[in-house]
């Protein structure tokens, strides 16, 4: 693992802002932030004269929160374009809540009464058994400044409305590019992606998708007959079954799910009253449903209809993409990142613009943060020594009083964590990157010194 100055070099050393000191001063800040990442300005900068250096950066016209993150972006796509198999684009959005609070340059949010920024992410995944955080691929922040939706406007009007925001999905495709030769990249969404012309646009590019459906469309048999997309795939017979550990939620207790699994090919019609369907011919995907017959007392029995563009033809391939879309949580953990474990909802930066910015900073390092926690948490069982510098094994075993050759990645994070104040008591849980990130934080200056020791004592 790299330091925090070499990981903020190689994040942010590429950057561009038009001054070289500006760049400097970039890179600087991004390491300070990454130092301290629930710290808030005052607290990562620690000196007057660098938090009026940060200030004068975030207030800088020349500096955009695309600027800043280009660099990051980048690296992500190289890493993913030299990846073996097939990568995940998870997309999803999310909102930054600024309400009751005097700041200029926002828009509304939720249910129109409170302020604040609107993000857009698409996280780069190579799944497998332990799915590789790649990192942020493409990031939109926007702000909804019109009126909310009136109940005498014209149909054309509020799909023109809706497309604006829909548009965000293929948006980030087109920006992040068509898939290089022999890749398979997957555009991976929740029932928010469920947009035919998304979907269209998606295949135009070499992209392929794969979504939680939400809407009940009219579809085409094999045999031209017209159906509806629910009734159809809720008739298809259990091809294959399954075992899936549902994660604790507020509307769902943590259990094991017994599911069948069932697929199968059709053709989606065009939205009938959409002004952009004309002349569109239907597209061919593949459903897969994924159900349970009966559920733990008091809960709604579990049910997904996933859409591919990829074809589903075998039960290999149809718990396949199960197995995909389940890596879509690791968006959601993105953005608690973002806000719970860098604390952006905190800044108490008083300009949007300024916020944006600080978002760029912020975005990368919430990546470094799910990275860490991932690392702990998808390959526990495996030998330290396979991901870890072996001097900084045996100098962690000396302050824990631990055998390095014995340690796991488990046990290894979970020590750094008590550094970090985790108290390891069994009602505890499992250690969060919060407290991942204060124990590696606390730990890295101490091995650094422990090194400089070893060369020059």
């Amino acid at each position: 693992m790299l330091s925090v100055n070499e990981w903020a070099q190689q994040q942010w050393g590429a950057i561009e802002l038009g001054d070289k000191r500006r760049n400097d001063r970039a890179i600087q800040l991004g390491e300070q932030i990454a130092m301290r990442p629930d710290a808030g300005l005052p607290g990562q900068t620690q000196s007057w004269a660098d938090l009026k250096a940060a200030y004068r950066l975030l207030h800088s016209d020349d500096v955009t929160h695309e600027a800043i993150s280009l660099p990051h972006w980048r690296l992500t796509r190289q890493n993913a374009q030299h990846s073996e198999g097939p990568v995940l684009f998870i997309q999803d959005g999310s909102q930054l809540d600024f309400s009751g609070r005097d700041v200029q340059g926002l828009g509304r949010i939720g249910d129109d009464r409170g302020q604040g920024l609107l993000i857009h992410s698409a996280l780069a995944v190579r799944p497998g058994t332990a799915p590789q955080i790649l990192g942020l691929a493409h990031q939109i922040v926007w702000i909804r400044e019109d009126l909310p939706h009136k109940p005498n406007e014209t149909r054309v009007q509020r799909y023109r409305r809706a497309d604006r925001e829909s548009a965000h999905w293929y948006e980030t495709l087109e920006t992040i590019g068509g898939v290089p030769d022999q890749a398979c990249w997957i555009s991976v969404g929740d029932r928010e992606s469920d947009v035919f012309h998304y979907w269209r646009r998606a295949k135009a590019l070499g992209w392929e998708c794969l979504l939680r459906l939400r809407s009940d469309r009219s579809i085409l048999r094999d045999d031209d007959r017209p159906d509806h997309l629910f009734d159809w795939a809720r008739q298809l017979p259990a091809q294959a079954q399954q075992t899936l550990a549902l994660r604790s939620r507020p509307d769902q207790t943590a259990r094991m799910a017994r599911l069948n699994v069932a697929w199968g090919c059709i053709r989606i019609m065009p939205p009938k009253n959409d002004p952009q369907s004309k002349g569109i011919a239907p597209l061919t995907v593949w459903v897969v449903r994924v159900w349970e017959e009966v559920s733990a007392a008091g809960e709604k029995p579990l049910e997904w209809l996933l859409l591919s563009t990829l074809p589903v033809e075998n039960a290999q391939q149809a718990n396949e993409r199960v197995a995909w879309y389940r890596n879509r949580w690791l968006i959601e953990q993105y953005h608690k990142a973002l806000k719970t474990g860098c604390r952006m909802e905190d800044s108490q930066l008083q300009q949007g613009q300024a916020l944006t910015r600080l978002l760029g900073f912020l975005s990368v390092v919430a990546v470094r943060l799910l990275q860490v926690e991932s690392a702990a948490r998808t390959v526990p069982d495996l030998p330290a020594d396979r991901m870890v510098d072996t001097e900084m094994l045996v100098f962690l075993g000396h302050l824990r009083h631990l055998d390095p050759a014995s340690m796991t990645v488990y046990q290894f994070w979970r020590e750094l964590a008590k550094l970090g104040g985790f108290l390891a008591r069994k009602h505890d849980g499992e250690p969060g990157w919060q407290t991942l990130w204060r124990g590696w934080n606390d730990f890295y200056p101490r091995f650094e010194g422990y090194l400089l020791g070893k060369r020059y004592g």
